[in-house]
């Protein structure tokens, strides 16, 4: 780490007096994802109407209601993962707060932007083994998926947003503060750190951990779920279902997407250190995909959201199909 930590800015006079550009690579780079991930966020908030619809019309007889929830919240709060990508990675690189930040003492504001960096990550990482459980569920204990899921889903939800406390309480006491990034990077690129957490506690070993663990989950979860769904595929299931099992595996692939760029980071951390310079600004790009593929291969791919047309003897009209 130290061929990107090793600069601090903190009342370097250099800093204080840097002039941010507009017209930069930096900027360029920073702004540009705005075009796919607008259309994103505006896809995620249709999905978000169809589920409350549903619930509001109170028609779910066919609709599993508990694996539309995960996937709706894990949606929302991908946004928020955005969010906290943009303050805490993406905007420090094009050099918009540096001059602000090198006047700043190291304080618990700039803290708490590293941490939810680390936060919405961990929770990317559940909302895939969440959803598979509640499918395996569904497909081994048909009779008793609706309690089942209701009782898992009712736990599961509120722990996957306390879960990454349990992993980073030791920065409580830390103070954050904006490094220079060194490497390729022009003068005036920064990122967040920090320092004095309690007992020098080294959070890449929990997150290298977690990642391992809960990818492996998921993975196991889906081997069983393939299984069963091979030996379902002959016993007449109507084209509806197939469509609506295929779309959620799809959807909960690309919701791995997340855990092969952190992945990546991670051990580039551990076993090549210096080279991490580089990667980091690849990172946000890789996270991109997760928030932008999961939402739309949902949407596009599952029978939810089509509309079919029903003739009757009273004309033509319009019916959604709701099958999860």
């Amino acid at each position: 780490m130290e061929d990107m930590n090793n600069v601090s800015i903190q009342g370097d006079q250099r800093y204080i007096n840097y002039k941010f550009d507009l017209f930069t690579v930096p900027v360029l780079v920073a702004t540009f994802p705005i075009i796919y991930l607008v259309p994103t966020v505006f896809i995620i908030f249709k999905v978000f109407k169809v589920f409350w619809g549903s619930l509001f019309e109170k028609r779910m007889e066919s609709l599993n209601p508990h694996v539309f929830l995960v996937i709706v919240v894990s949606q929302l709060t991908s946004i928020l993962y955005m969010i906290s990508d943009y303050l805490t990675i993406r905007i420090p690189f094009t050099g918009a707060i540096t001059s602000w930040c090198a006047i700043q003492q190291p304080n618990h504001f700039l803290k708490i932007l590293f941490f939810l960096s680390i936060y919405f990550t961990f929770t990317s990482w559940l909302f895939p083994s969440l959803l598979s459980t509640l499918r395996v569920i569904s497909i081994y204990f048909p009779q008793r998926q609706k309690s089942l899921s209701a009782r898992i889903s009712k736990y599961a939800i509120p722990f996957i947003y306390v879960y990454p406390f349990i992993f980073s309480f030791s920065l409580a006491p830390a103070l954050g503060f904006c490094r220079q990034l060194l490497g390729p990077y022009q003068f005036g690129a920064i990122y967040i750190w920090f320092s004095g957490n309690w007992m020098e506690i080294k959070i890449v070993v929990g997150f290298v951990l977690n990642m391992i663990f809960w990818l492996i989950l998921c993975t196991l979860l889906n081997l069983f779920l393939y299984r069963k769904l091979k030996k379902m595929s002959n016993h007449g299931k109507s084209a509806t279902l197939q469509r609506a099992e295929y779309s959620l595996t799809l959807t909960t692939f690309s919701m791995l997407l997340s855990y092969i760029t952190n992945l990546a980071c991670a051990l580039m951390f551990i076993i090549f250190p210096s080279m991490l310079v580089y990667f980091i600004a690849l990172r946000p790009f890789g996270n991109d995909c997760e928030t932008v593929f999961v939402p739309w291969v949902f949407y596009l791919t599952h029978p939810i959201f089509k509309k079919k047309q029903k003739i009757g003897w009273s004309g033509t009209f319009n019916l959604r199909t709701r099958i999860i």
